[in-house]
């Protein structure tokens, strides 16, 4: 009899530790399934500031880009007036200089004119120079004739 209770003693205290493991794997089951959902509201909350780190990342490459877009617009327009004001300029300094050659070039055609005009007195004074020392040539060649006739 002593050894029926005893194996009555060990059945129960099996049945015991039975129903501590069944438990204990209840519990850890539970375990389990609670730390499951925590990874799944962790993920869930990692995955919102990824969307949301993702969000502000776009909205500021999108200012960037249109803040660049600004610049090189005001940029561009800046080169076009500065290349528009030295146009002007070049425009201005060219049109000074055809001026200037233009009053230089009226002085030179003034001065070619005096010049053409005494040229043409002194030609005129060379043709009667001439034309005296051929008359007074001819006179001499007359009167060398004479002399000679009379010889």
């Amino acid at each position: 009899m002593e050894q029926e209770v005893n194996q009555h003693t060990i059945l129960q205290a099996i049945l015991e530790l039975s129903k501590q493991m069944q438990d204990m794997k209840s519990d850890l089951q539970q375990q389990i399934e609670a730390v499951d959902v925590k990874i799944e509201a962790v993920e869930k909350r990692l995955e919102e500031k990824i969307e949301a780190v993702e969000k502000r990342l776009e909205e500021k490459i999108e200012a960037v880009e249109k803040g660049l877009e600004e610049k090189i617009e005001a940029v561009e327009k800046g080169l076009e007036e500065k290349i528009e004001a030295v146009e002007k300029r070049l425009e201005e300094k060219i049109e000074a200089v055809e001026k200037r050659l233009e009053e230089k070039f009226e002085v030179v055609e003034k001065r070619l004119d005096k010049v053409e005009q005494n040229l043409s007195r002194k030609i005129d004074l060379v043709d009667a120079k001439f034309d005296i020392i051929s008359l007074d040539v001819i006179t001499t060649k007359a009167e060398v004739s004479m002399l000679k006739q009379v010889k």
